[in-house]
């Protein structure tokens, strides 16, 4: 089975194919190591399928149901995300050597993915939750929790989610030049992107 990605995962959202391919392959060039697809893209499943085998771990996102996620296992997906966790969704994941996130928010909620089994938490929209301060609480309790955390999240706030025990920070528009992406503008988007892991990185150390 593939591995949960760790550090951080680039979350794309386009409001078409084309724009979507633009983002992808600029962040790639740029040196991100983990890219979500979400289902939200127009034809994602097909956007997923001709970029899956790209140097980035491309994976798919908000992950609903059964059928999309053989699809997007089909497709190649790396890592499989849901704001929610579906146990019949993460049989379908397991079954492909494919690693699950489910979503989760509540200690009740993290709980209950765990004993499904996934392989990570997803904790959404966690910046609604009082951010990385909640992230510090809730692993007081639950230590071992690989949390990918999801929501709110701003080039400000990493440190802070990284000093508070995060396995993935989870980050979209920070990183994307919107206009150059849907400009078709590969080489745009994959400088701005280079500019803002800059920052990143300096914040982690």
């Amino acid at each position: 089975m593939n591995e949960v990605p760790t550090g951080l995962i680039a979350v794309v959202r386009a409001a078409s194919d084309a724009e979507c391919r633009t983002i992808v392959r600029g962040l790639v060039d740029a040196g991100v190591e983990a890219i979500e697809i979400t289902m939200t893209v127009p034809g994602a499943v097909s956007v997923l399928a001709e970029l899956a085998g790209m140097s980035a771990a491309i994976g798919a996102g908000t992950v609903l149901d059964v059928d999309a996620c053989r699809d997007c296992a089909d497709a190649g997906a790396a890592f499989i995300v849901s704001p929610v966790t579906d146990e019949s969704v993460l049989d379908v994941a397991h079954a492909n050597g494919i690693p699950y996130i489910g979503g989760a928010l509540s200690p009740s909620e993290v709980v209950a993915g765990l004993r499904l089994g996934v392989d990570a938490t997803k904790l959404f929209p966690v910046g609604s939750m009082g951010g990385a301060a909640y992230l510090r609480t809730l692993r007081e309790p639950l230590p071992d929790i690989k949390a990918v955390v999801s929501g709110g999240i701003g080039v400000a706030d990493i440190q802070s989610y990284v000093a508070a025990g995060a396995h993935a920070i989870c980050m979209g528009g920070a990183l994307i030049d919107r206009s150059a992406a849907r400009a078709g503008d590969v080489e745009t988007v994959a400088a701005h992107a280079r500019k803002v892991l800059g920052v990143v990185n300096a914040a982690v150390g």
